[in-house]
């Protein structure tokens, strides 16, 4: 039987019951949240992480950025020095002034202390100091001890390898070249640069550079001072080659005096020999001939062919002395005057002097006008001559029963006059020489009173080409020869520009007027 009191017991137990599950559940709950937070807390702590990391990579960034902006910075200030050193360079005449722009403006650049230029003596033995900035140390002196054989040292490793050598403490150094441990951590530099100067390939010298404590040298650095070795070396040969030849120049110049002077003393000895020769020549032939017309009595016939070989020779010792005082002449710049001159007339001129001696060697001498009227820009005394010595060339060269033909033909520009015959020829290998003064190919077939000193032809060449022509010659052994001289077509414009234009000016020791 349930009382009062029992029923009340178990409510209380159901509600303890009760609260107990509402408790449990409470706990549970609460064991939840905590799991949640914990999880919470931990997606904190790794977010907390990634933003340390994140910091951290921004920092290097930054890091980076300003290092970058730094390296630009430096590489902008150094290419404007490359550019300065540039316009300096090219305005150097000296090599002391090539040496003294590098080294003040990458000394500056390169943030060192001191620098030197050194160049190889004249014997090739050792260096020498061309040009130095700064104090130099014990080491950068060191290029005095170069000589046979090469002491062991940056000098000497930069000229024998062509590389540039980069030392970066004292240490290093002393571990590097053994040969310098007497010098003291005191009295001596940090770090070094040491560039060798090439030019083709070949070491003239050397660029050094020193730092006042070591020093980490960057690509930057290398490049730059690379670059200023390469600019220093070739403004050191521009300045060599402009200082060669000045110097050839100022010889040239000497030589070319001395050799206008010996040639004007000897055009005036030989017009002077040219009188005192001509004189007595022509005093024996006047006498000859008084001789011959038996003013001083009757001859016999042995005397009169003495009379005639003396008379002979006498003729072609006077030939002998024109030739080369035509040469002299030629050589001391007698004015040509140019003007325009009909060639038919000219030609025909010609024609009557030389038929006599070609009717007398029974040859056929056959003279074309042209057929259209042709002028050319020559000197008429000049022309004649030219002609003249081709003709009694070829009447000289070509055996009885041969031909001799002139002919004409020309353009707008310029005439053409051909001297064709039927002689001797010319070996091919001789066509050029014909015109070397004092040249003679074919002396045996000639006589002794006809030959000359071989300067004809040279003359009439030279005149030619101091004429705006020139003269050529085609020839064919045992067949003949044909010289052609080409002159200008006479135009009123055309001459009066000649004219001008000849002020001042030879054509191989011809003036024109």
């Amino acid at each position: 039987m349930t009382t009062p009191q029992t029923q009340g017991s178990d409510r209380r137990t159901l509600a303890v019951a009760e609260d107990a599950q509402r408790i449990a559940q409470l706990a549970q709950g609460l064991q939840q949240t905590a799991l949640e937070l914990e999880d919470q807390s931990q997606n904190l702590r790794r977010t907390l992480e990634a933003l340390e990391v994140a910091n951290q990579k921004s920092d290097r960034r930054t890091h980076e950025i300003e290092s970058a902006q730094g390296i630009a910075y430096a590489a902008t200030a150094r290419l404007a020095r490359l550019e300065t050193i540039t316009a300096t360079l090219s305005n150097t005449v000296t090599q002391d002034a090539v040496a003294d722009c590098v080294l003040r403006e990458a000394i500056v650049a390169l943030e060192c202390d001191a620098g030197a230029v050194v160049v190889r003596s004249q014997d090739g033995a050792g260096l020498m100091l061309l040009r130095e900035s700064g104090s130099l140390d014990p080491v950068m002196r060191s290029f005095k001890q170069l000589g046979p054989p090469l002491t062991a040292g940056p000098y000497a490793e930069a000229l024998e390898k062509g590389d540039p050598i980069y030392i970066e403490s004292f240490e290093e150094m002393r571990s590097r070249y053994p040969a310098f441990d007497t010098i003291s951590k005191v009295e001596s530099r940090g770090a070094w640069i040491f560039l060798p100067l090439e030019i083709g390939g070949q070491a003239v010298g050397a660029l050094a550079f020193a730092f006042a404590g070591p020093r980490k040298f960057s690509l930057v650095d290398r490049h730059f001072a690379d670059t200023v070795s390469r600019y220093c070396a070739q403004a050191l040969d521009r300045v060599g080659l402009r200082i060669a030849a000045a110097a050839a120049l100022a010889e040239a110049r000497e030589a070319r005096m001395m050799a206008e002077q010996a040639n004007n003393a000897k055009t005036l000895f030989l017009r002077g020999m040219g009188h005192e020769l001509r004189t007595p020549l022509n005093a024996i032939a006047g006498y000859t001939e008084v001789l011959e017309m038996g003013i001083r009595g009757p001859m016999n016939p042995e005397q009169t062919k003495d009379l005639g070989r003396i008379k002979r020779a006498a003729a072609y010792l006077l030939r002998l002395i024109n030739d080369v005082l035509t040469v002299a002449r030629l050589e001391g710049a007698r004015p040509l005057n140019l003007m325009s001159i009909a060639v038919n007339p000219m030609l025909a001129e010609v024609q009557g002097l030389c038929a006599l001696q070609a009717t007398a060697k029974e040859l056929t001498l056959t003279v074309a006008p042209c057929e259209r009227e042709f002028s050319v820009t020559a000197d008429a005394e000049r022309l004649q001559q030219i002609l003249l010595n081709l003709i009694t060339n070829a009447i000289k060269f070509t055996t009885p029963g041969g031909r001799i033909t002139v002919t004409c033909d020309g353009d707008a520009s310029i005439v053409r006059v051909r001297v064709t015959d039927t002689g001797v020829g010319v070996p091919e290998a001789d066509v050029d020489r014909v015109f070397e003064p004092f040249v003679q190919i074919d002396r045996h077939l000639t006589t002794a009173t006809q030959q000359g000193v071989g300067l004809g032809l040279s003359i009439s060449r030279e005149l030619a080409r101091a004429m705006h022509g020139d003269l050529t010659l085609e020839s064919e052994e045992g067949t003949g020869s044909v010289f052609t001289l080409t002159l200008p077509n006479a135009r009123e414009k055309q001459i009066e520009d000649y004219q001008l234009g000849a002020v001042g000016v030879t054509a191989n020791g011809y003036s024109m007027a």
